[in-house]
């Protein structure tokens, strides 16, 4: 499976992205390829310490005392991106930015890209409905297995399985689970309206065609929100997260 969020970068980076690491830092690119003619994309790794809040419970008599304290700890995680030609990066969001990167607008790992492209960074937001729509439209075989809609901050539904219908999946805006034929291959995947998709089959994608599938399908849905949305869109998919898991 190939999972992330999507970032852009405001313009293409002067270079590629290259080998790094120092005490508490370190980028690792493992693959780079060509794709869609004169584009590269590339494959790596990227770990760095990010700030964690812990609860520390202690006795004073009979009475429980509860801190919190922030502390640093080291994290790594996947990621793929064209980062000179089509500005795209597909990593695992995970954390807020640490007290030395607050000026930047984006969670972890995309404060390590900034660092090392120079270039900033963007989070962007999805539109399901639009991707469910350019499949109809393609006249493309596809079948929906999950659709998610907000009708309000308070009511977000959720149809699952034979209960999701595409007339209901045109209509999502948080997020959708389905099967589309893509250039002869059936792929399956979810892709939610906070920037976060995940690609479930084919087990085995080469890199190559999973950017084309990103710059031909994922990009055209992908907009920069503004500061108010991208807040409100990432409320709604934990909510609509913690239901799943109930």
């Amino acid at each position: 499976m190939i999972a992330g969020t999507l970032a852009f970068l405001v313009e293409p980076a002067a270079e590629p992205l290259a080998n790094y690491h120092d005490t508490h830092r370190a980028l690792h690119v493992e693959s780079a390829v060509s794709y869609l003619d004169d584009l590269t994309v590339q494959r790596g790794t990227v770990a760095g310490r990010v700030p964690k809040e812990e609860e520390i419970v202690s006795m004073d008599g009979h009475e429980i005392e509860v801190e919190r304290e922030t502390r640093t700890r080291t994290v790594a995680s996947d990621w793929i991106g064209d980062v000179t030609g089509g500005g795209w990066l597909v990593a695992e969001r995970t954390h807020s930015p640490r007290q030395e990167d607050e000026h930047l607008d984006v969670d972890w790992p995309f404060t390590a890209f900034v660092k090392r492209t120079g270039v900033e960074i963007e989070p962007v937001a999805l539109s399901p409905a639009q991707f469910v729509r350019n499949q109809r439209d393609a006249d493309r075989d596809y079948t929906i297995e999950m659709a998610s809609r907000e009708y309000n901050v308070d009511d977000v539904s959720i149809q699952w399985g034979q209960g999701a219908l595409k007339k209901d999946a045109i209509k999502s805006d948080v997020g959708v689970a389905l099967t589309t034929l893509w250039r002869g291959e059936f792929v399956r995947l979810v892709l939610y309206g906070s920037g976060y998709f995940a690609v479930w089959e084919p087990a085995e994608w080469p890199i190559e065609e999973f950017a084309r599938f990103v710059d031909e399908e994922i990009v055209p849905i992908a907009f920069v929100p503004e500061e108010d949305e991208t807040e409100a869109e990432q409320e709604t998919l934990d909510g609509d997260r913690e239901r799943v898991s109930a």
